[in-house]
Formats: structure tokens, C-alpha cells, sequence
């Protein structure tokens, strides 16, 4: 069944850990897939990017701490953001499973507030 694969971010019901573990293993799948696709990528091209790297790099092959500060630091601080803002924007409910983890207040009593926060198996 993949209809729980549409409705990423909710994790709720009897069944909430069966559609986790099937998107996270989704992930995986998508995740490793482009890792292979990547792989690929730069060994066919290697020639060329090595090429358009000494390129870009020339202006600042000069300043090696900078080199670095870039090579390790900055890009790929850069690339990580792009990263977890493309995977949030997707893997977040959609609006309209936006309240699927929340109590409706309606239902909320003292005793169901202190479950909520401390949990159902906790010794107060």
C-alpha cells in the first residue's frame, strides 16, 4: 500500500510507525539512488569538472586558508541548507494534516494535558 507515502509528517493512529518506517526507508531508497546517480555523474565528466575547478578556484588558490574556509566550511554549509530546506518542504505535513499532532482543545482536560506532556507511562 502507498498511499501512506502521500501523506509525509503524519505519524499518528495504530498505524503511525509502519508509515514512518516506510518513508524512511523511501528516503533511503531516493537518497541512495541519487548517491549512485552522482557517483556516476563525475567519473563520466571528471575530466571537465577538474577542469572548470581549476577555473573558479584560480582567484583564490592564492589565500590557502581561504581555499579551505571555502572548500570546507562555506560551501558545503551552503549546500546543507539547500539540502534540509528541499527535504523539510517535502517531508513536512501538508496543510491539511497540519493539526494531526495536536489535541483539539475542546478535548483537553488536566489529566489528558499532564499524559500529553509527560506521557502515558510515566510515574508522576
Amino acid at each position: 500500500d502507498w498511499a501512506h507515502l502521500k501523506h509525509s509528517g503524519v505519524y499518528v493512529g495504530p498505524d503511525g510507525y509502519k508509515h514512518w518506517i516506510s518513508q524512511l526507508l523511501a528516503w533511503m531508497a531516493i537518497l541512495t539512488f541519487t548517491k549512485i546517480i552522482m557517483y556516476i555523474f563525475m567519473w563520466v565528466f571528471s575530466n571537465g569538472l577538474a577542469i572548470m575547478g581549476q577555473i573558479l578556484f584560480e582567484p583564490i588558490q592564492g589565500n590557502i586558508r581561504f581555499e579551505l574556509l571555502f572548500v570546507m566550511i562555506l560551501f558545503p554549509g551552503l549546500m546543507n541548507i539547500v539540502y534540509f530546506w528541499i527535504a523539510d518542504s517535502y517531508l513536512k505535513a501538508d496543510g491539511e494534516h497540519a493539526g494531526a499532532h495536536e489535541i483539539p482543545l475542546e478535548d483537553l482536560t488536566p489529566d489528558t494535558k499532564k499524559d500529553s506532556l509527560l506521557g502515558e507511562n510515566q510515574i508522576v
